[in-house]
């Protein structure tokens, strides 16, 4: 019974990370062209800078959920699907998104050009706030689906 449970969740962290790796670097590709660093870059050239920055998303999911598992004392915290996993991912997520950007603009790693709507009060872009704060949630769910497919529902 512990190794279909090991390894149950072991096929959900691979699909999680699957999942928030192919949703962010579609994110990262489209959204490029609103950073000033990025803006004139021609596509061919961004694939590595966003495939990078990708990774970290993967990490960040990870970290998420991390927090999550211990603030619940379960390491399978995510995989139930309920509400609560997706509104504590979710206020994560947005929290993480902010202090990025936050800390990205004051070091000079990244700037917005003018086609970035900016929140105001927080100075921060929408399209990386929303990205966190849609994309974690997201991967967990599509995790949470594909953990359960083939199971009858009860």
């Amino acid at each position: 019974m512990a190794s279909n449970t090991s390894h149950s969740l072991r096929s959900f962290f691979v699909v999680m990370s699957v999942a928030a790796f192919v949703l962010n670097w579609v994110w990262e590709m489209a959204q490029m062209r609103v950073y000033i660093e990025m803006a004139q870059v021609p596509w061919w050239d961004t694939v590595l800078p966003c495939t990078v920055a990708t990774l970290g998303d993967v990490v960040i999911t990870f970290c998420v959920y991390g927090v999550g598992a211990l603030a619940s004392g379960q390491i399978g915290w995510g995989t139930t699907g309920r509400w609560n996993v997706y509104a504590a991912a979710t206020v994560l997520g947005s929290a993480c998104a902010v202090g990025i950007e936050w800390k990205a603009q004051l070091s000079g790693t990244w700037s917005y050009t003018e086609r970035m709507l900016v929140i105001p009060g927080i100075a921060v872009g929408l399209w990386p706030l929303l990205q966190l704060t849609l994309l974690i949630p997201a991967a967990l769910c599509i995790a949470v689906w594909w953990s359960r497919r083939g199971q009858k529902c009860t």
